[in-house]
């Protein structure tokens, strides 16, 4: 890697967001290497991107709020609340989940709002808004909330970026499973490997694949990102 193309982040900010980690557990995104420069590095923005990318998730978050009033209306609503960093099996996380539900008997309800395609790492990510939130509360000494669900938000874009009001999905998994039903077992296994490698002082190997490699903010300065098969069609009629 050629640290020299990024800047590092300042000591003591040193993290993963809930949503990295997420992908990386759905396998949308699962480079080690990646995950260790996100904690340590700053990526380069694209500001076009990103300002369009505010835009749209304005949009969607407006309806988020919506429809939270419309189906818990006695819930108070937290919006785009920064959670306190917390430690979590050998890596820092920060985030700030999109909304969080108080209702009347204690219990919460995290929410975010997405402008993209439906992901399984969307329901992975406000899982682990979950448990932070649980942690935080529990290090503070006071009484550690119950989850009563998830929901997710979903706008539809056209190409042009047209804002299609008449087509806003609000999905929830709720009830007193619903944490587990986002982060089962095997899922946690793998937050945690994730985050024991990312946290390391280690320099971890990259994964380079098409996939991994075709949206990775550091690939201008990683000599193993996957270069593409090119035109060539293989023949594998012999083992037929």
């Amino acid at each position: 890697m050629e640290f020299s193309h990024f800047k590092k982040k300042a000591k003591g900010f040193e993290c993963l967001g809930p949503s990295s980690v997420a992908e990386a557990a759905s396998y949308s995104n699962s480079c080690n290497l990646s995950l260790w420069m996100n904690t340590r590095y700053k990526a380069p923005v694209d500001h076009e991107f990103l300002a369009k990318w505010e835009l749209r998730h304005a949009a969607v978050l407006n309806h988020l709020k919506l429809n939270i009033l419309d189906k818990f209306p006695h819930a108070e609503i937290d919006m785009e609340l920064p959670l306190q960093s917390v430690n979590l099996c050998g890596n820092t996380l920060f985030g700030v989940p999109d909304a969080i539900c108080r209702f009347p008997n204690g219990q919460l309800m995290v929410c975010d709002a997405k402008s993209g395609k439906k992901r399984v790492s969307h329901w992975i990510q406000v899982g682990l808004y979950g448990h932070m939130i649980q942690g935080l509360a529990r290090a503070k000494g006071a009484p550690i909330p119950d989850i009563y669900g998830f929901a997710l938000c979903y706008g539809n874009f056209d190409q042009e970026g047209g804002f299609n009001k008449n087509n806003i999905e609000f999905l929830t998994i709720t009830g007193p499973q619903s944490l587990a039903e986002v982060l089962p077992e095997p899922t946690r296994k793998r937050i945690r490997e994730i985050l024991s490698i990312s946290g390391s002082d280690d320099l971890p190997l990259a994964n380079p694949n098409s996939q991994n490699c075709r949206f990775c903010k550091w690939k201008i300065g990683c000599d193993q990102a996957f270069q593409g098969y090119g035109n060539k069609v293989v023949d594998v009629s012999e083992f037929f």
